[in-house]
């Protein structure tokens, strides 16, 4: 079918889209809410889009697309697509990795516990069906349903995220074990008990009130509210002073004192009590002509986010991105809402952007959605707004700035590294395209081989390949030779993954495998591709048709090139044959257990890549994977805990 006649019979409905190339590569991810209008308008009219999107129609084959209950599915959708896909013409954050939370339990005696969001297989739900979303403690391995406690985050610094439990601790005296209390002395009291550092609630001598009073000021510092929570500590303090209960006093000075001196870089920029974020952004579209033509990786793109609570700014953050030439600052801050909001599954009660944003109700509905309450999108002219998004901004330049800097001593070091890497190996221009050949097996078994491809003298991991050898017995020269074979003619074949051909091919090994790897070449067509093996043991590099090596130590940013290309190709090969061998061994020991056919082996497989992780699960989170139920789940961890080379 046509995209013309797919066109027609599009709904009106809200939802997430792929457009796809001639190869079935997703080119973009977007969401709408009427399907039908915006696939028309990337078709049909595509008026006041920028360059990439002229670029990205030339190429787009085929559409699909995903239709959503709601706007909060669309965003969330989207957001997990984008990171998935990776699609050619999306701006992508650089850091794609989900954020932690911290959830204060609802026991009798709460504590703060880590938590990530559970893997999409693996969320609880009725008869194999997962819920939308859960969260699981990586340390206990038992998933939390939301709505279990307070939930805290998500944090974008873990680093601050775990400073800010350890304060819990330290501050309030919030226990941090994992001991079932209920009121009544449970063991001997740990070292934070000790030294002052937790109530001590396993005692016995703490009550529930006297308790929950901790956790109310946990809450509250952990929700930004330190303002509040300092006045009534000094509140307290002075209480018990007139009170002549002069050894609570001291306390609750020294709490006050450690609470002022971990909250003093919070600076007061705000009269209002709201939790709002500012977004600024900046990137090489808004440089000056003559500067932009002068900029290293005009595809760059910086969002500053400060965040604001209660008044007080109590944190930056900046996030890289990666946009298609010509993306303007409206697009990469609706692209940045998506990935940022959409990872973390939440949303603050105000946001402030620097410019308008297309379609500001149907983002107000998605992050209200996400949220759970009333989300506002403002864009600020004047005011105290204005003065924040001034100070976002300068932020964001600043970042931007440094991010140039970085790319330009980056391409400064590779250029004077693939200079002397041609000279080392006498090719009149330096390699713009290497490619990196290695193997991994144990006595020929799980046999695998690796590609990778430096592109400009940096990893360009979009082009890796990998392959499963067919060659039997424990014999690397045939399997590198295989390798090599397999991937020429595959380019011969017009397969676009293996295209365009190689400026330098590198082998991990010295002459035997040097020698396998010309063979190859002369039988099919690529003597004309420059050749080189680099030996591990006195790191001496190879060329074809020579008894000696190559001068290497009079060239030393060109052989640390070559040894990071090797490296890169015995990481990838490594990693795919342990990959493998896992799960060959995976397999082998779930078939052993009765009532695991095909696909809950599968699912299995797909929720918890190895064995060591399926014995550390819970049997919760092994009854939650789909098609799976509790007997199959306790039949299953009775069998690994027999096992003791896997618990």
């Amino acid at each position: 079918m046509s995209i013309e006649d797919k066109l027609k019979s599009t709904p009106a409905s809200p939802g997430v889209y792929t457009i796809r190339d001639a190869a079935g590569r997703p080119l973009y991810v977007g969401k709408a809410k009427s399907l039908r209008d915006r696939l028309r308008q990337h078709f049909r009219d595509p008026a006041g889009a920028g360059p990439w999107h002229e670029v990205m129609i030339s190429r787009a084959a085929d559409f699909e697309y995903t239709i959503t209950r709601s706007p909060r599915e669309a965003l969330l959708l989207e957001s997990t697509l984008i990171k998935q896909y990776k699609p050619r013409f999306n701006i992508r954050l650089a850091d794609d990795k989900s954020y932690p939370y911290l959830m204060l339990t609802e026991e009798p005696f709460p504590r703060l516990v880590l938590l990530r969001d559970l893997p999409s297989q693996a969320r609880p739900g009725g008869r194999g069906r997962p819920v939308a979303r859960a969260l699981h403690d990586p340390k206990k391995h038992r998933v939390h349903r939301l709505g279990e406690g307070d939930l805290f985050g998500p944090y974008t610094d873990a680093r601050a995220m775990r400073r800010a439990a350890q304060l819990a601790s330290r501050l309030f005296g919030l226990r941090s074990c994992r001991k079932e209390l209920q009121g009544q002395a449970v063991g001997v009291p740990c070292l934070n008990y000790h030294i002052r550092r937790c109530a001590g609630a396993c005692t016995g001598q703490v009550t529930r009130e006297e308790y929950a009073f901790i956790v109310r000021q946990v809450r509250r510092f952990l929700g930004g509210e330190t303002g509040r929570l300092l006045r009534e500590l000094r509140a307290e303090m002075q209480q018990a002073a007139g009170a002549q209960e002069y050894e609570r006093a001291a306390v609750l000075r020294d709490r006050l004192g450690a609470l002022e001196r971990a909250t003093r870089d919070e600076v007061v920029i705000s009269t209002r009590s709201v939790e709002q974020d500012v977004a600024a952004v900046a990137s090489t579209i808004s440089l000056p002509l003559e500067e932009k033509h002068r900029a290293v990786g005009d595809d760059l793109a910086v969002v500053a986010l400060l965040r604001v609570r209660h008044g007080r700014l109590v944190g930056h953050e900046e996030y890289l991105l990666r946009s298609p030439a010509g993306s303007t600052s409206g697009e990469i801050l609706e692209a940045f809402l998506t990935q940022h909001y959409g990872r973390a599954n939440w949303a603050p009660r105000e946001l402030l952007v620097p410019v308008e944003v297309r379609a500001a109700e149907e983002w107000e509905r998605s992050l209200s959605e996400l949220r759970g309450s009333s989300v506002r999108v403002r864009w600020a002219r004047r005011g105290a707004g204005r003065r924040l998004l001034e100070m976002a901004q300068a932020n964001a330049d600043a970042a931007l700035a440094r991010a140039q800097a970085l790319e330009a001593r980056k391409e400064g070091v590779a250029v004077a590294a693939l200079q002397d890497l041609a000279a080392l190996v006498g090719l009149e221009q330096p390699p713009a395209r290497i490619e990196g050949f290695d193997v991994s097996n144990v006595q020929g078994d799980y046999a695998v081989a690796s590609m990778v491809v430096f592109t400009h003298g940096q990893p360009d991991k979009a082009h890796y390949r990998r392959f499963r050898m067919r060659t039997p017995g424990p014999d690397d020269f045939a399997m590198l030779a295989e390798a090599l074979r397999r991937r020429l003619t595959a380019a011969q074949e017009g397969d676009a993954k293996f295209l365009p051909l190689p400026d330098l091919i590198m082998v991990d090994g010295g002459e035997g495998q040097v020698s396998a790897a010309r063979r190859v070449l002369e039988e099919l067509g690529g003597a004309a591709i420059a050749l080189v093996g680099l030996a591990k043991r006195e790191e001496e590099v190879y060329a074809p048709g020579r008894r000696n090596s190559l001068p290497a130590e009079e060239h030393p940013a060109g052989r640390y090139l070559l040894q990071r290309v090797r490296d890169e190709a015995h990481r990838f090969a490594v990693t795919y044959h342990r990959g493998v061998r896992g799960t060959a061994m995976l397999r082998s020991e779930l078939e052993q257990v009765p009532g695991l056919g095909p696909r809950r082996r599968q699912a299995l497989q797909q929720a918890f890549p190895s064995l060591r992780e399926i014995a550390n699960a819970s049997e919760e989170e092994l009854a939650a994977v789909p098609g799976m139920n509790r007997a199959v789940a306790r039949r299953l961890k009775e069998h690994l805990v027999s096992r003791e080379d896997v618990a």
